[in-house]
């Protein structure tokens, strides 16, 4: 079996993605109408919620396509505007703010220098400011866009 780091780094990164998706596929099959339940009040009062909802689930799943088949769905029958459902997708991506993505695992194997970290308290890692930042940024000119094409 090849020692170098790439190799490593992508067999760990391959067995993780299916591991993670096996296991959030099994739970959210079964959670979906508990799930709807919770956020109906919050997302018919402020729509713009249903981000925090896209971003929980994207947390859990680490994918995007099966978050906003997942939820696009939810969205809809809560009756949220289109515009909002289209302009909040960025919020599907949540993959770095529990550093189990494959990517983030592979960077940090990869920095020789040891500036890419995964913090000592889970949540203070290399990724989340940027991540944070590049979600809010995109749902905010997503929600813009969205509402000047779409109306």
């Amino acid at each position: 079996m090849p020692n170098g780091v790439v190799f490593k780094s992508g067999m760990v990164a391959a067995i993780a993605i299916y591991g993670i998706a096996w296991m959030s596929d099994t739970y959210f099959k079964y959670a979906i109408p508990e799930f709807k339940a919770a956020i109906t009040d919050m997302v018919q009062t402020y729509p713009w919620t249903f981000a925090l909802a896209l971003f929980a689930v994207s947390v859990v799943i680490n994918s995007q396509a099966a978050t906003a088949v997942m939820l696009l769905p939810v969205g809809i029958s809560l009756g949220i505007p289109a515009p909002i459902l289209v302009g909040l997708m960025p919020a599907t991506y949540a993959y770095f703010f529990i550093p189990n993505y494959p990517s983030d695992i592979a960077t940090v194997n990869f920095d020789v220098t040891g500036t890419t970290k995964i913090g000592k308290y889970y949540f203070n890692h290399s990724f989340m400011v940027p991540g944070l930042i590049g979600v809010v940024v995109a749902c905010l000119v997503g929600v813009s866009v969205a509402e000047l094409v779409i109306r």
